[in-house]
């Protein structure tokens, strides 16, 4: 009996061993904390940004795109990017370029065009990093 429950104990601790090297590393709490705290900044910055360009508030458009801006830039130091992040950042932060000029050149029309452009960036990067999670947890 004690043979048998020797290993039973060695089987149960290697399928330990084994599952412990499928899951990917975590990224430190402090790094998951710090990069929910920036969405969290360029959500509220983004929700004020749509006020402002549905009323034409262009001084208040290009300050919050300014921000989105720079929230996107200091979360660049992401642990081990993807690609495909790397791509939707940029794509992300030349929106939001975009968006600030054409709110400091006094331009309604390109402001409505790139805000479109930087809501639609942000829901790319958002689908292929849900994606990417979705298919990390598939057996």
């Amino acid at each position: 009996m004690t043979d048998r429950r020797t290993r039973r104990y060695s089987g149960i601790v290697g399928t330990v061993a084994v599952l412990a090297l499928l899951v990917p590393p975590a990224a430190p709490a402090a790094a998951q904390t710090d990069l929910g705290s920036l969405m969290r900044q360029k959500l509220e910055r983004a929700q004020q940004l749509f006020e402002a360009v549905v009323l034409a508030r262009l001084p208040a458009v290009e300050r919050h795109a300014g921000e989105l801006l720079r929230i996107s830039e200091a979360s660049a130091w992401m642990p081990m990017p993807s690609t495909e992040y790397l791509h939707h950042a940029g794509q992300f932060q030349e929106a939001a370029r975009n968006l600030a000029g054409a709110a400091a050149e006094g331009d309604v029309d390109e402001v409505s065009t790139a805000y479109m452009s930087l809501v639609s960036s942000c829901m790319q990067c958002h689908r292929e990093v849900r994606g990417s999670r979705l298919a990390s947890r598939s057996p």
